[in-house]
């Protein structure tokens, strides 16, 4: 429970000491022995039973400690204050468009309710994460929220929806949630659910207009990652922030959009059109024409499955016992081929000042739609083109901007400072190794120093590009993030990682070559390998290792001709079939086409706004730093000020 502790004005009245306790006349409390410094303001009365303030009393005496001192040591809950606070919100005009900054809990959910308590006809909210510790606290509770500004506003939030419903029951209330496996909730417990099932069973058995975003298995997105929510067409709030129980806790960040008051449409519609009303109509489409789980669900079920796929799994159970029983009927299942979507009427701008940036998977052509990758596509660019960067990512990981960080940051044209969550490089190794590769090239990158007291992330996904351009959005910096399925194979947009593989390959194939020769072997060294040859004959070298093994002779067949081996050729064949191993290894390390998640960004120039962010990441770079960091910086400061002098003018 959240204590609200009000302050008393100075003067003779109190003790300058935070206790101050209401205790019948006929028993005294101990006396004080560190009386808390008279220039912090005393606190009023708490009105705490004579038994705990003597507790607290004693055991700050014993400790020799203020009993202020104590309680904010050993209690510190009660006082938590933000380690960093959030610039204030400033707001800019764009195009048709007003803007505004909104970071941390507070400013976020403030205006979220702002919007919903204010929305007249539509409400279309699509989310990541929908959580109140009423309906689903035993899997995601507050976790030290709940001292956190912002906590309470997030909880109102359902509350609020339910009231403008049941003030305006034609109220269009459109929502659209991910429902992908999870393998841990927020206790700490490994197990494995859905996300946000029973706020979906909650909202659709209030006669909510919800539905979950179709799911890898019906060849939606590995999860539904936007974060965003449209009032009556004409209002918008986007960004990383998730509505989680937990959330306001988040160092993170979003915008608020509005239509100016004087037009009659603006970027919001482009917003809408794009993103919302897109997703609702593919989230339907999918749901009527696609199995809801794939597998058996009963035994006899089982029957029609072989292998591995006989395998009942009780996630897909507990999904089909929600979602089966909600959605699996002929008047959802056939929702889209009847046109019954209530879309929210759009009137997008042309040659729109904010920019929509999106991952989208290739199968909204069900939707007579396109999948996207514009985001990565837009950061590729302004990553090669820009002076400047400033970046706070709760994931980065992408190997081809890494690799293009890096190389920027050699040839001293690219000033880049990027703060990056810890806890992520602790649980994921792929994104340790990225931050290390950074650290590794001397690029400026530091770890957030995160509040341990409400289990704080530094959630945010947010750039700004040569002091004047911001990107901010649901998209993590990652290669699920920002790629999606739109061909099949290899990219051919990886130049710089693939050409550093490729670097690597062509050193094994040089090594190979000499072990080749040794046993008469035609290379495979060609100016193009044949990687399924390659295959084929790491297959063929490893039954002819086994064969000496069992028989102390083998022989290869390659090409028109045969190659036989004894005992002492053994060391040989196995270190070629290393090398093969090796090789095909690295080519599988190549970036590959693969389904990403549904995500969205904006990307728009305002100085003011630009520089507002920066004003955040300056706080947050000076209180992440570490004698490591102040050390390193000292070093590239006077190795590079000259240059960096150059890009900054």
């Amino acid at each position: 429970m959240r204590i609200n502790l009000a302050t008393q004005s100075r003067d003779n009245s109190y003790p300058y000491n935070l206790l101050f306790f209401k205790a019948k006349k006929d028993r005294k409390l101990p006396e004080i022995s560190v009386q808390t410094p008279e220039k912090d303001n005393p606190v009023g009365e708490l009105g705490l039973p004579y038994d705990i303030c003597k507790k607290y009393i004693n055991a700050a005496n014993s400790l020799k400690m203020s009993t202020a001192d104590y309680l904010k040591m050993y209690m510190p809950h009660l006082f938590w204050e933000p380690q960093i606070k959030p610039e204030k919100s400033v707001t800019d005009t764009i195009g048709n468009t007003k803007v505004q900054t909104l970071i941390d809990g507070e400013q976020i959910f403030g205006k979220t309710l702002d919007y919903i308590y204010g929305a007249k006809d539509s409400i279309q909210i699509e989310m990541f994460e929908f959580q109140n510790v009423q309906i689903d606290g035993d899997r995601w509770p507050s976790n030290g929220a709940e001292v956190v500004p912002g906590f309470e506003q997030q909880q109102r939030i359902l509350s609020a929806l339910v009231e403008k419903k049941q003030e305006n029951p034609d109220l269009n209330v459109q929502i659209i949630l991910d429902a992908h496996k999870w393998y841990m909730d927020g206790h700490g417990r490994k197990e494995r659910h859905y996300n946000n099932m029973k706020m979906i069973k909650y909202l659709k058995d209030n006669g909510f207009d919800v539905v979950p975003y179709p799911r890898a298995a019906q060849q939606g997105a590995t999860l539904q990652h936007v974060k965003m929510l449209a009032v009556d067409g004409n209002k918008a709030i986007i960004g990383g922030m998730n509505w989680g129980t937990h959330s306001a806790a988040n160092h993170d960040a979003c915008v608020a959009l509005e239509t100016l008051p004087d037009k009659q449409n603006s970027e919001v519609d482009n917003l809408i059109e794009n993103i919302f009303n897109k997703d609702w109509k593919f989230a339907w489409q999918r749901l009527g024409a696609t199995d809801l789980v794939k597998g058996p669900l009963t035994e006899d079920e089982q029957k029609n499955y072989f292998g591995l796929n006989q395998e009942i799994k009780m996630e897909n159970v507990e999904y089909m016992n929600i979602v089966g029983t909600l959605y699996d009927n002929p008047k959802d299942r056939n929702r889209y081929t009847e046109g019954n979507l209530n879309l929210v009427e759009t009137n997008p701008v042309e040659n729109p000042q904010i920019k929509i940036l999106a991952t989208k998977p290739k199968e909204l052509v069900y939707v007579d739609e396109n999948g996207k990758e514009t985001t990565r596509e837009y950061l590729k660019e302004k990553i090669n083109t820009s002076k400047k960067l400033r970046a706070e990512l709760f994931v980065l990981s992408d190997k081809e901007l890494i690799q293009n960080i890096i190389k920027r940051h050699k040839d001293k044209t690219l000033d880049a400072k990027i703060i990056v969550h810890p806890e992520v490089l602790e649980e994921f190794p792929y994104c340790r190794k990225a931050y290390n590769e950074l650290v590794k090239n001397e690029v400026p990158v530091r770890l957030f120093n995160y509040d341990e007291r409400v289990n704080q992330r530094m959630h945010a996904k947010w750039a700004v590009f040569d002091d004047e351009e911001l990107i901010i959005g649901s998209t993590n910096w990652s290669g699920v993030g920002l790629n999606s399925n739109l061909k099949k194979g290899q990219r051919d947009d990886y130049d710089i990682h693939t050409e550093m593989i490729n670097e690597e390959i062509r050193g094994y194939l040089k090594e190979l070559k000499e072990f080749e020769k040794d046993l008469g072997l035609p290379s495979v060294s060609r100016k193009r390998i044949d990687y399924k040859e390659l295959k084929v004959r790491k297959a063929k070298f490893r039954k002819a290792y086994a064969d000496l093994d069992k028989t102390g002779s083998a022989s290869v067949h390659l090409g028109k001709n045969d190659y036989y081996f004894s005992d002492k050729d053994k060391s040989t064949l196995s270190t070629i079939s290393g090398y093969y191993t090796m090789i095909l290894d690295r080519n599988n390390a190549k970036e590959k086409y693969k389904r990403g998640n549904n995500e969205v960004a904006i990307a728009f120039q305002s100085p003011k706004i630009a520089k507002t962010f920066e004003r955040q990441f300056d706080k947050d770079w000076k209180n992440s730093v570490d004698e490591y960091d102040e050390l390193r910086d000292k070093v590239l400061d006077s190795q590079t000020n000259t240059k960096r002098i150059d890009l900054i003018g």
